[in-house]
Order: structure tokens, then sequence, then C-alpha cells
């Protein structure tokens, strides 16, 4: 059995996972995925990456690939049922599917010497001995714990128990893949309800999701699958463009969104979390993945930097994050209320706001122009002039 004493043991080969890998691979520092899967996820929900999870896939070296591959929209429509409210340009976004992001980071990981056992499911971590072991019986002693496992995370379940266990948001949401000619990204409003739709790729392939208040608890599995009949059922006021595109997918899915707490703290001894292990974000603003992409980034680069102390690592790792993902956590929550409201005046005053202010201007500018590679130098920076005695 190989020796990874030396190595940072990845729990999770999503995005999150992959990221961190590829950045901590390509400062030469030793890396281990352990995932639970037989293999990289087939299911090929869309997913768009910003301005911000872009910057680092430019330093990974994967966007052109990813642009090539996938979708660059320049526009983005918000409308009220048959009603344009407003048109925003919009540079910097990547439209894809979840499968050929993590196709596209798995070989680049691959590319640059990074290892990844699957089938590891794990069930226990000694936190002092940094060792873990696995249903499959196998067991591995790393140097450090990322875990990258999701908005249900076993490791945070068992170190981080005062956080308790994901709850239900109160929002259900079908997604699947049809075909469309356009070529933006669509917020369509209706009351209580919303639905996202946008191309991921040249070929006509288009992702929508469609969101609605919804007090039955369904799973906040991916492959739950749904019928047609039922989402149009509950989009029934909407555009009849929409519909072509939910009938002429092969399949439709339907999943509970769930949420939990802020964290005091990312890290405990020698584990740190990363992405929706630490701070699941409710789908309104399209930041889940960035987010975890700038968690990698920001850990990984600090990792390199301070010459893997992780005492120092974990600490900046979270005065960096913290702030920021609290914030686009709370901003897409509200975002949430914002999408569903039912009131008639509540809908003419948030589609006036929508309409006639720079509202939704201020806050994309906000959220994508955050540059994590300029956020961690100017922290490291600080943090070596203020320990160079």
């Amino acid at each position: 059995m190989k020796d990874f004493s030396s190595y940072i043991g990845i729990i999770g080969g999503g995005i999150a996972g992959l990221t961190a890998g590829c950045i901590l691979k390509s400062h030469g520092i030793n890396t281990i995925i352990f995932e639970r899967s037989k293999h990289i996820s087939e299911y090929g929900a869309g997913i768009s990456i910003s301005a911000n999870g872009l910057k680092v896939f430019d330093e990974i070296g994967i966007t052109n690939i990813l642009a090539d591959s996938g979708f660059t929209p320049s526009e983005t429509n918000f409308q009220y049922l048959d009603s344009i409210l407003k048109k925003l340009d919009i540079k910097s976004l990547i439209t894809s599917s979840r499968k050929e992001i993590l196709h596209t980071l798995c070989l680049e990981y691959s590319k640059l010497g990074g290892e990844i056992l699957y089938a590891h499911e794990h069930i226990n971590i000694d936190i002092n001995s940094c060792e873990i072991a696995f249903s499959n019986n196998a067991k591995y002693k790393v140097s450090h714990i990322l875990a990258c496992d999701g908005i249900r995370s076993k490791v945070r379940d068992m170190y981080f128990p005062a956080s308790g266990k994901p709850l239900y948001s109160g929002y259900s949401a079908w997604r699947g893949i049809g075909r469309s000619e356009s070529k933006t990204v669509q917020y369509h409003f209706g009351p209580g309800a919303h639905i996202v739709t946008y191309p991921i790729n040249k070929t006509g392939k288009s992702s929508f999701v469609g969101i609605i208040k919804n007090k039955e608890v369904y799973e906040d599995s991916w492959k739950v699958k749904g019928s047609k009949e039922a989402m149009l059922n509950d989009f029934q006021s909407f555009n009849t463009d929409i519909f072509n595109m939910i009938d002429s997918s092969e399949d439709i899915y339907k999943w509970g969104i769930f949420i939990r707490p802020p964290l005091n703290s990312m890290y405990v001894q020698n584990i740190t979390l990363i992405g929706d292990a630490a701070h699941p974000m409710v789908p309104f603003l399209g930041q889940g993945a960035c987010m975890a992409i700038e968690d990698a980034y920001t850990f990984a680069t600090l990792a390199a930097t301070l010459d893997c102390d992780f005492n120092k690592v974990q600490t900046l790792y979270q005065e960096i994050r913290s702030k920021r993902n609290n914030y686009v956590q709370a901003t897409s929550m509200l975002q949430g209320k914002l999408n569903h409201i039912k009131n008639p005046l509540g809908i003419y005053m948030r589609n006036l706001i929508l309409k006639y202010t720079p509202v939704v201007n201020m806050r994309t500018k906000k959220i994508w122009g955050y540059d994590a590679v300029r956020e961690v130098k100017k922290a490291l920076d600080l943090f070596l002039k203020q320990h160079s005695n």
C-alpha cells in the first residue's frame, strides 16, 4: 500500500477538490484525492463560471479549453412573464456542463501528476494522526486533510457537530438539458417562481433550472428524476419558448435545495473545509462552484507560499475567506426571496427596481469583480511583512 504520509489528502473529487489538487500540484505539492464514486460523475447539469472563478481557471490554464467546449454568452436578459425588464451586457462568463468542467479539471490534474483513488468512501478520521479509514478497509495517513465532500459532508458532521445538519430551504428545483436557439442567459420571473436558461455549447444544447417555493421536502440529490408534466404544471404561466426547451429534454430532475448555517471556523486541527462542505450556497446567484474555486485557490496558494505550515495556512485562509463567503451566502438567500415574490405589489416594486435602477449591475460587479489571485497576494504580502522579523 502506497505511503501518502507526506501528501495532502483531499476528500472529494468534485470541482473544489480537483481545483485544489491542480493548484497544489502546480506548486509541486503532493496530493491524493479520495473519491467515493467509481468514476467521475456523468451527470451533466448545466453550470456557469463567472469572472471571479475564471481568474482561478486562468491560473490553472483551462479557461480557453472550457470556452471552446462550452459557451460564452455576452448578454443576460431579465423578464417577468412576457415583459422584458432589463438587458445586461456581460463579460467573462462561461456556461458549460458540470461533466465537462470535471473532465477538464481531471485531465489537467492528471497531467500534473495528480493521483485519484476512486471507490474510496471515508468512514473515519483520526484527527491526531491524520489517518483516514475507508469503507473498503483501506487506511492512509496524510499530512493534512482537505474536506471537499459537499453539503452533506461527513467530515463536517464528525468534527463540526455544533454546526447542525442540512436544513430544507423551502425551495425545490427542476433541471434538465434541452435544445434552444437562444445565445443569451435568460432569467424568467413569474409569481413565486423563476427559471434560468443558458446555452452550454455551440450546438444548441441549453440548460434550464426552474425553482419554486415548496413546503414539501424533496431530496437534495441531482439524480432523482421528475416528470415533464409536473414541471410544466409548476410553470404554466411562463413563456411558451421555455416549454419547447423543457419538452426537448431527455430527462428532468427535481431536488430540494438545502442550507447549512455559516461556521465560526472552517478548520479544526488537521482538517480544513472547502466549498459546500464549509458554506453551501443556494443557487440564486450561480456562485456555488465559484466560491469553491476561490476557496481552493486560496488554501493551495497559502500552503505553497507558507511551506505547508498548516497552522499559519488555516489562520490566514479563515481571515481571507470568511467574510467573502458569508456575504455571498447571505446575498444569495436574499436573492431567493426576491425571485419568488407572490404578492402583486411586491412583484411590481421588484420589477420596477430591476428595470430602472443599477442594483443588478452593482451587485454583479461586487461579486464577479472579486479577484482571488489579487486578494491572496495582498494578504500574503501583509502577513509576511508582519512576520519578517
